[in-house]
């Protein structure tokens, strides 16, 4: 599975790509939404996981909103240290399919994945 990881903190990208080489799934990192916005097409993932808050000011919510505004499909995961019900109303506006609050552990990530995986891959 192609995944794409829009993270700024090295620790939780760390552990993404821990879990990511254990299930041998294909993963792309971006540490800032500009640099995300810079490259993801369409078609690019089959998951897409997004902080919302990055060090830079940028929203991940705002991200995914312009991803699907460019015709990207994937399913988009927010994952976040910000449980706050206002957030968790604007990822189901942007039509993320999950809202995760950090610290997330190996266990979610791994039945995360498993989720999403298509059927042939």
């Amino acid at each position: 599975m192609r995944i794409i990881y829009i993270e700024d903190d090295p620790a939780n990208r760390a552990l993404v790509e821990r879990v990511a080489r254990h299930t041998r799934d294909t993963l792309t990192t971006y540490v800032t939404a500009d640099e995300a916005l810079d490259r993801i097409q369409p078609g690019d993932a089959d998951l897409i996981l997004t902080d919302i808050r990055f060090g830079d000011g940028t929203n991940g919510l705002e991200l995914a909103q312009v991803l699907r505004e460019r015709g990207v499909d994937a399913p988009i995961v927010t994952i976040t240290a910000y449980d706050l019900e206002e957030y968790v109303r604007w990822a189901e506006y942007v039509g993320s399919r999950e809202f995760l609050v950090k610290p997330v552990d190996v266990p979610t990530l791994l039945n995360l994945f498993d989720s999403f995986r298509p059927a042939d891959g």
